[in-house]
Order: structure tokens, then C-alpha cells, then sequence
């Protein structure tokens, strides 16, 4: 970094110490948080590389060899099911010298080839071959030696979760909030559809995605005509927030359906779901939706239907990559009794086009929130009773930038 931004970082980190938790839950974070390149590279070695991240689902790996490619806070990895049938999580770094090791988004390999040298990994990361690196005794002593680095991996209901951080706090206990809402989901007898990763920035900050996503006061105003039927404000009880304690990461909304066993159509949320209602959920699951948000990378819905999920990768301060059914397509749990119905393509076709109503109605309103945050104009900001989620994930922001600093809790 240049000075220019190094001072720029000093100031912002400088605003970030001073902050306390009642500031958070009153005023927006700095703006600088979403807009400055040399607050997002800090972000991304400081507070992401710490945090869990969702790559993908156990059952996109079944097989030895099947392996996901991606990244993790600008690191290159890839997650593997291995001969043993364990999943593991590699670096992508040859620790030849250094080359990225090159790994679809989905794959199936016996081995990993770095290109540049011809060094070869198995699939628990360890070195297999190094050619001319000067004779048998060399490399077997190499192979001893070297391995790609392994990472941190939590399994969480069929999700794979991933940490660069040597030595991460559990995953699942900060998620412990989220179990009721799996009640009568069976599991065993959901099946994957994986969204598909846009492969085109969105053009806004990670953070601006996720406030989006979370917040119950704009769908009544930004999503007339595609979410009436799912009000935050309803003369019967609208959305209920769910409270969030020290070191919890899920942010969780529940807003009431209009009548039972509604879900996505055509036109966005109503009455037809195209995804029939799983049998095995409670009354009052089969009334509600609910939005779950676990930073930085994952969110749920839960409803009468369907678990849909999303995946969400930063990329800048200004681009992040998306992957879910209202950007691409697929990100669905669903019962194989759904998937084995003879219209499921008409049916998911139209799932897809009631969330992408949606998805063009939130498009232009993160763009200009984004935009705002460059605004020399830009108030502190006011929340009100529908933005307690808000409040929430800057509680949450907070804790995690300041944490790097050495700053207390409290």
C-alpha cells in the first residue's frame, strides 16, 4: 500500500476503535467500510480469512476425486472428497513455487497437477511426484516433507463450511439458534439442486448485498406486487426477529404468509407455489417464511416448500459474486418426491423467473445504496422497528472488525 492509503486505513480503523456496541445498533458503520480498496484488503486478510465460509454441499462431492473449486478471502482452494472418503480442504498453492493449481468450480480428478512443474498432489493434499528435482532419495524426502496446506471444515446440515484461520472457533455452536427452524425438514430425503456462481461481479460491496437480504422494512415498498404475500406489517402479526447473543453468526427474520403453504411462483411469492409443502413441517412453518442470514457467505429461507440458499463471495469494495435462484439458478433443498415430479422443469423454471422479478427489483436500490455511501451527504442514519436485523448484523460487523484490533467486548 501507499501512504495515501495507508492513512486512509489508519483513519477509518481509527473510527472503527472508537465505536461501541449502542453505537452500532444506533448509526451505520463508517462509509469507508463499504467504499475504500484498502479497508476491503484489510476486511479480507483481518476479519473474512477468520470467518467460516459456505463452499458448497456434501452431495456435490459423492465420489473419490469429486472437488470443488473456489476461493476464501482471495485464497484459491479446493475442497475434495478424498480416497478416504473424508472431505478435506486444500490450498490451491503449489509450495513448489508458488502457482495457483488450476480447479473448476466442479470437477472430478485422481490427483492435483500444477502445471508450471509437473508437481503432483494426491487428494489429501500430500506430494506425489516432483520430476528432476534430482533423483528418488530427493523426492522421497519431499514427499515426507511437503503437502498443500489443509484447512479447518465443518459439516453443518450437508453444508460444507471452510476456515483459513489455524485454529477457528467451532462453527456449529455459533449457529445453535438455527436448529429449531430445521424441525420436520427430513434430511435424508432432501436432495441438492446447487445454484449456479455468476461468473459477473455485482457492482456493490458484500455488506450492501447481505442488508439487502436481511432487511423487513423495504420489501413492502421495493417488492410491491412480487412479496404482498409475505408482509413484515400484517393486521394479524408481521415479522418477528430473533434475538442474537455474543459470538452468534445467524441473523434470522420470520415474516407470515397470507394463507398456508404458499411459496415462489411465477410472480414472486403467493399462494401457488410451484414447490408443493413438505408434509412432515409444523402448521405454523407451513404460514411463514424465514430469512436467515449467516455472514459472510451463506443465506437460508426456510419455507413451507423449500430450503433455498444462496452464496455470496467478496470480491472488492465494490464486487461481489452471487450464486442463488434469483441471479443464476438452483440453491434448493427439496424433497426427492418434488424433484421426481414429471413438470419439476416447468415448475423450477418458474420459481426461477418469480425470484428474478424480485432480483430487478433489488437491483437498482443496491445500486444506489451503494452509490449514497460515497455521498458527502450521507447521514449517520436512523433505524426504525422493521430494521432490527440491520441493527444486528452491525453488532456483528462490529465485533469482527474490532477483534483484530484488540479492542474488548463489550
Amino acid at each position: 500500500m501507499d501512504a495515501i492509503a495507508v492513512s486512509e486505513l489508519d483513519l477509518i480503523l481509527g473510527d472503527i476503535r472508537r465505536l461501541r456496541a449502542s453505537d452500532a445498533e444506533t448509526t451505520m458503520l463508517p462509509a469507508a467500510c463499504y467504499t475504500s480498496p484498502a479497508f476491503f484488503a484489510w476486511e479480507q486478510r483481518e476479519v473474512l480469512a477468520r470467518q467460516w465460509h459456505c463452499v458448497g454441499r456434501v452431495d456435490e462431492i459423492q465420489a473419490a476425486g469429486d472437488c470443488l473449486g473456489t476461493e476464501i478471502a482471495g485464497e484459491p482452494i479446493v475442497v475434495v472428497r478424498g480416497i478416504d472418503g473424508a472431505i478435506h480442504a486444500l490450498s490451491r498453492v503449489c509450495q513448489h513455487r508458488g502457482q495457483v493449481i488450476p480447479c473448476a468450480a466442479k470437477d472430478k480428478v485422481s490427483s492435483f497437477l500444477c502445471p508450471l512443474h509437473a508437481w503432483t498432489y494426491a487428494l489429501d493434499g500430500q506430494l506425489q511426484a516432483a520430476p528432476h528435482m534430482g533423483g528418488r532419495a530427493v523426492v522421497n524426502l519431499l514427499r515426507q516433507a511437503i503437502r498443500l496446506p489443509a484447512l479447518a471444515v465443518e459439516i453443518w446440515h450437508g453444508f460444507i463450511f471452510v476456515c483459513l484461520d489455524a485454529a477457528p472457533r467451532p462453527f456449529a455452536p455459533s449457529v445453535a439458534k438455527v436448529e429449531p427452524f430445521w424441525n420436520g425438514y427430513d434430511e435424508t430425503a432432501m436432495t441438492t439442486v446447487p445454484p449456479v456462481l455468476s461468473d459477473a461481479p455485482l457492482p456493490w460491496n458484500w455488506k450492501t448485498h447481505v442488508e439487502n437480504f436481511t432487511d423487513a422494512y423495504h420489501p413492502e415498498f421495493v417488492h410491491r406486487g412480487t412479496h404482498d404475500f409475505a408482509p413484515s406489517v400484517h393486521q394479524a402479526g408481521g415479522v418477528t426477529f430473533t434475538d442474537m447473543l455474543p459470538h452468534d453468526n445467524a441473523i434470522i427474520r420470520t415474516v407470515p404468509l397470507i394463507a398456508p403453504d404458499g411459496g415462489m411462483m411465477r410472480d414472486g411469492w403467493g399462494p401457488e407455489a410451484m414447490f408443493p409443502p413438505i408434509p412432515t413441517l409444523s402448521p405454523q412453518q407451513r404460514q411463514q417464511l424465514t430469512f436467515v442470514m449467516l455472514p459472510p457467505s451463506m443465506t437460508l429461507i426456510f419455507a413451507p416448500g423449500v430450503i433455498a440458499y444462496a452464496l455470496v463471495r467478496p470480491l472488492g469494495s465494490a464486487a461481489t459474486l452471487a450464486a442463488n435462484d434469483r441471479i443464476t439458478g438452483g440453491g434448493w433443498l427439496l424433497p426427492r418426491t418434488t424433484l421426481s415430479l414429471p413438470d419439476f422443469a416447468e415448475r423450477s423454471a418458474a420459481v426461477r423467473e418469480g425470484g428474478a422479478k424480485i432480483w430487478r427489483q433489488d437491483v437498482p436500490v443496491n445500486m444506489r445504496m451503494q452509490a449514497g455511501k460515497s455521498s458527502r451527504f450521507l447521514p449517520a442514519g436512523i433505524y426504525g422497528p422493521l430494521e432490527r436485523t440491520l441493527q444486528q448484523f452491525n453488532l456483528w460487523l462490529l465485533r469482527a472488525y474490532q477483534a483484530p484490533l484488540g479492542v474488548p467486548e463489550g
